[in-house]
């Protein structure tokens, strides 16, 4: 699972080797509230793993539908409310059930949550009613991302390995990672990038929490 690095303010990594992986702990999923595209719950205990949330409305669609997490994350499929229509998240090809899950979403039945503990793999899904009118989906398992942090001359420095190609970095004052302390960063040279340079130092006395995720 992802390992949480913080920066704090003269002693830029708190961890007992300045270098090598972050022993720190596994982080929950985590949410901007002004930015539901990132689909993942809020923060509440980062010893737990992270939940990337799909919805469903009267459209037929899933948002997102494309999904990219780590082995041992789980998905949350949830319908909005005011939706009429019953769905479904069924894996497999478009209209072929594969077996491994199958679940209604309606307003009497509204959320399904299920842990990927599969290898590395695309793992399609459906709507059962409405696959034929293009409602499906997929989620991408990919490996573990493994973060190795150091610090040089007041700047913090993350590589990184594992994932799914595609990266994005969260930063907060909070473990949790609250919407109102949080922001966004791109890795070094774009989405695609393995390292991350941050030269902000938190303010006296504060931390700075620090993950990163697969983009999707």
């Amino acid at each position: 699972m992802n390992r949480l690095v913080q920066k704090r303010e003269e002693r830029p990594v708190r961890n007992p080797t300045r270098s090598g992986s972050m022993p720190g702990a596994i982080a929950l999923a985590l949410s901007l509230f002004a930015r539901p595209a990132l689909a993942v719950e809020p923060g509440v205990d980062i010893a737990t793993p992270r939940v990337a949330i799909s919805s469903t409305s009267n459209a037929f669609s899933f948002n997102p539908a494309t999904l990219a997490i780590e082995q041992g994350d789980h998905v949350r499929w949830i319908v909005l409310a005011g939706t009429t229509l019953a769905h479904t998240t069924t894996s497999g090809n478009p209209c072929m059930a594969s077996g491994l899950w199958n679940a209604s979403l309606t307003s009497t039945s509204p959320s399904f949550t299920r842990q990927f503990l599969e290898t590395p793999q695309l793992l399609p899904f459906f709507c059962s009613p409405h696959c034929g009118l293009g409602m499906v989906g997929q989620v991408t398992v990919t490996t573990l991302i493994n973060v190795i942090a150091a610090e040089s001359a007041g700047t913090l420095k993350l590589s990184w390995s594992g994932g799914g190609g595609s990266y994005q970095i969260f930063r907060s004052s909070a473990p949790a990672f609250p919407a109102s302390s949080t922001v966004v960063l791109p890795p070094d040279g774009g989405d695609a990038g393995t390292t991350f340079s941050d030269p902000v130092a938190p303010p006296p006395g504060g931390v700075s929490f620090y993950l990163v995720m697969n983009k999707f």
